[in-house]
Formats: C-alpha cells, structure tokens, sequence
C-alpha cells in the first residue's frame, strides 16, 4: 500500500460554496493545517474554484419524434454530449449527467432532472450546463446516489488542462445553487477516467474517519514508478472531509494501461471490472472493505476474459461481466461471488455494451450497426433473452466509448438523429402504473387508520408496494400480490400535523413505477365546535378567503 498523508486546507468560493482541496496521491486528509511529507509528496497546491452556471433558454421548439425515445440534451449551447450516466434518487427523480464539448479543447458538464422522465419539456426545464472558472476541459462526469443524509447525490469529473480530479456534494439535485464544489491537491497527473456508482456507504478498513462512497479514477501515477493510465480507487470520507486514493501499481493483476472501470457496490462489498488497453484483458476485483480496502492488494481477484469495455452487474451471489471481443458481445459469470468463472458465452454481434442489475434480472444493452439493443438474464447471465431494439430511429446511436449507460429508472445514450451528439432517455422495460392510494383525508393522532394501495402491470405479473408514510417510517416492500390486486395497511401518527403519504409499485424485474400521493392531516384541534366551524367553512370558499384559511 502507498500512502501520504496530507491535511484538508479549504477555501470559500462563489456562491459561498466550500472547496475542497485535497491530495491526489495515495492519500489521507482531515481538517488541519499540519502537513506530513514523505519521499512521493512534493507540498501541497491551493487553488480556488468559481461556479458559473448558464440556464439557455430553448432557442426553438424541438420536433419530436415518435415512440419512446425522449431526448434531454441540446437544448441550449451548441456541441455535442456524450458520456451519459443516469440515476434516481430515494424520492423519484431521475437524474442524468452528460459531458458537453463545445469545441475540440473545450468541455463542460450538463445535467438535467425528471420527476417523470416521459415529460420531453420537463428535461429542458430541469436542464443547465454548468461550466468552472479557470477550466476549459471538464471530462467524464458521473453522479450517483449517496447514502449520506445530507447529499443524496455525488459527483466526480476530471480536468484535462489543469490536471485535477474533484467531484461535488449535491444536498438539493433540483437547486444548483447549493452543490458544493472540490477539487483534490497534488493535481492529477493526465487524468483519463472519472466514474462513480449508487450506493456503498462504507467504512474504511485502514482509516476509522475514511466513512463513504468510492470512486474511480485513472491517471498517471509517480507513486507508481511513472506508470501511465494506473487505476486509482479513491475512498471519500465525507464528513470527516478526507480521502484515500488505493493505487493498483500492478503487483499482481497487470492492469495499467487501464480503460472502462466500473463498478457495482452490495452489501459489505464491491465488484469492479477494467481492462488493460494493451494486453487487451478484462480484470475483475471484489473490494471487501472489512478486509481489504486497497484496489492493488485485495485477495479477490482474476483475469477472466480476453475483450474491451467491459462492464459489471451483480446481485446476492451472482457476478456477470459483459464485454466486447472480435465484434461481438460477451459475457462471463459467476454464481460464487466471483470465486469461480463461466467460459465466455457470445450474446450477440456488437460494441461498447452496459450492464445492470434489477432485482434478480440482468439486463445488457450495446450497440450494433447504429442500433441500441437490450437483452436480459434471469439466471445470472447463464443465458440470455433475444435483443430488443430501442431507439425509435434507425441507425442513430453513436458507438464509442461510454456511449450507454443502464439503471432501472431507464437507459440514456449518444444519439446524432438530430446531426449533433445528444443524450437520448427510453425506459429499460415496462414498469407498473403507478398506484392509486386512498383512505382518510385526515384523522386524529394516535388512533389507526385503513389506506388502500392498487396497481396493475403492463405484463399481468406480480407486483410489490411500499409505503412512506411522511413520518420517517416506511413499509419495506409489501408482496407479492397479483396485478390489480392492492392491499390495505393499518398506520398511526402520533403528532399533530399534515401528511403526504406516498406509494409505488415494483414488478418481478426491480422496475419501479412513479410515486402516488395522498394528503392526510390530523387536526391541532380537537374541538367539537371548531370541527362544525371548519365543515362549515369547506362549503363556502368565498368565507375561507376572508377568515385567511
């Protein structure tokens, strides 16, 4: 393991948002002014960030096309977007995070959010870029949802022309105006790859104030003997404003020069993927952070195929990499936890593949010939469905690198039907409706009440609810129960107060349908005489109004 230690110097920018600043090397960092060096540290850089944002207006209404095919960037500046990466926070939004280039030497990030990603308009409202001063070339953007109670969003990038690899906390993903923006010292010697994956709230196996995500980084890396494209697998602690960065300076699987990390995070455990550019081998790694937190020293790992590209899904025991070789795409699997591995199985001619787990389904999207295909695996990725093709518009799905990205609230893409790269959204399959929920509109505090939740699946198969009762208590998922079939709950508010109850539907593939509401409210009164006021107010709004109600 390689490591120097450095402490967290901060400093105040625009909209008086902290930045962060810390070390870029195998590091740990807290709030302090001491500084420790050792031979691969050579002193620490301060360097402020300004935040600029620009909201472009719609310069002209968009013709849409028909089908499901929505499309969420190029709605303002001039360029193309690529790099999509999506995600949907623990309320329902959907939220991507793009790349945008306005020129060859000239890039910034683009994100956009959706309560109900069908809303073509909505994307454009919900839409900014946002661009940092001082920095021309922002690459590889990547939000995901962090389980910190204050930041259900995080995001990572690196800087080309000045050589830096930072991220942001977002607290509000609808108010820009509240992310907080950080960068690491030491600077990041020509960074390639930035990418960051949902959930993996995790204690650090060495550092007790290291508590949070991890993300990927590669760079090159001094630490490592000068080593060009090293892995670095980057652990935030959040709170105690800190970090450690995990170099792989390739003692056992070679590695570098690497491409295409990714990476999936489970209970007390992480499986990535990556491959080395020039021996062209696909690596897998399983992160264990009670055991062993260091990307390069980690007891579980292997080379498991020859092939680019790869990317990563699991779920309980089950572990697929789904890669490219010789024009086609391939898949390896395991169904100990990565202890064993299939041969490799051809799903299909193809590029640049993506891959996710729903539930207990896999689902694998690539390109071929233009096209945007999807299949899925519902036995690990022993075998796989026949491809279903999802853009509305033959042959405009862009293949390169990074091109795709899957989540079960949808898949995003690089499409150029509109002769430019833009973003593109269509849902992953058919979730249900989402729910009717009804009961009382209020009640009394401590006395429980009966509400009613039903749904149907487009499919006709079995489907799930939870309930969230606007108390800090929830019902967990409730089921299975057959389509159109809802199922009453029992619930109890102790306080005095207003309620929105929420609701929504999974089917047996993790696919989850939109939030239904419900007001409820229990009076701060319980007078007789103020109840037949009230009732009768209700009958005439015109009274309402002049009592302020």
């Amino acid at each position: 393991m390689r490591k120097t230690k450095i402490f967290l110097e901060a400093v105040i920018v625009i909209s008086v948002v902290l930045a962060l600043i810390l070390p870029s090397s195998a590091v740990i960092t807290n709030t302090s002014s001491e500084v420790e060096t050792d031979p691969f540290f050579d002193g620490k850089i301060k360097r402020e960030i300004k935040e600029t944002k620009t909201w472009d207006p719609i310069k002209s209404p968009l013709k849409l096309t028909m089908g499901e095919n929505i499309q969420i960037s190029g709605w303002a500046a001039e360029g193309d977007d690529i790099r999509p990466a999506i995600t949907k926070t623990d309320d329902g939004k959907v939220f991507v995070t793009y790349q945008h280039d306005e020129g060859i030497l000239t890039s910034s990030m683009g994100f956009a959010w959706n309560d109900n990603p069908s809303d073509q308009e909505a994307w454009f409202e919900n839409g900014v870029i946002l661009s940092l001063e001082g920095i021309e070339q922002i690459y590889y953007p990547d939000t995901a949802t962090c389980e910190h109670p204050d930041y259900p969003l995080m995001n990572v990038f690196v800087t080309a022309d000045t050589e830096e690899a930072g991220g942001m906390y977002i607290p509000d993903p609808t108010d820009y105006e509240t992310w907080e923006i950080y960068t690491w010292t030491s600077g990041s010697p020509e960074p390639e790859f930035a990418g960051i994956s949902d959930g993996g709230w995790y204690q650090d196996q060495n550092y007790e104030d290291v508590i949070g995500p991890f993300n990927f980084y590669i760079e090159r890396s001094d630490l490592c003997g000068d080593l060009p494209g090293c892995p670095v697998f980057f652990h935030t602690g959040i709170d105690a404003a800190s970090g450690v960065g995990y170099y792989d300076c390739q003692e056992y699987q070679k590695t570098a020069p690497a491409a295409d990390p990714d990476y999936v995070n489970l209970p007390n455990k992480i499986h990535t993927s990556i491959y080395n550019k020039d021996t062209g081998k696909v690596i897998w790694k399983k992160i264990d952070p009670a055991v062993e937190c260091d990307y390069e020293y980690t007891p579980y790992q292997a080379t498991v195929a020859d092939g680019t590209n790869p990317s990563i899904g699991a779920y309980d025991n089950n572990v697929a990499i789904v890669y490219s070789h010789a024009g086609n795409i391939k898949c390896v699997y395991s169904s100990n936890d990565g202890e064993t591995w299939s041969q490799p199985l051809t799903i299909g001619p193809g590029g640049f593949p993506d891959v996710f787990a729903v539930g207990s389904a896999l689902y694998a999207a690539y390109v071929n010939n233009g096209n945007l295909y999807v299949v899925s695996s519902k036995n690990g990725g022993a075998t796989w469905s026949s491809p279903e093709k999802k853009n509305d518009q033959d042959g405009t799905v862009v293949a390169q690198e990074n091109c795709i990205d899957m989540h079960s609230a949808g898949i995003v893409w690089v499409d150029n039907r509109n002769g430019a790269n833009n973003i593109y959204y269509t849902p992953v399959g058919s979730p249900p409706n989402t729910p009717t929920i009804s009961g009382p509109p209020n009640g009394k505090p401590n006395k429980e009440y009966d509400f009613t939740v039903t749904t149907t699946d487009p499919n006709g198969g079995q489907v799930w609810y939870w309930i969230d009762w606007n108390d800090t208590t929830n019902t967990g998922w409730l089921g299975p129960f057959t389509s159109g079939t809802g199922t009453t709950v029992t619930h109890k508010y102790t306080t005095k107060e207003a309620f929105v109850i929420k609701a929504k539907a999974k089917n047996a593939d993790g696919l989850e349908s939109g939030w239904a509401e419900l007001q409820f409210s229990t009076p701060k009164t319980t007078s007789k005489y103020r109840s037949l006021f009230y009732n009768f107010l209700a009958r005439f709004p015109f009274l309402q109004h002049i009592f302020g109600l």
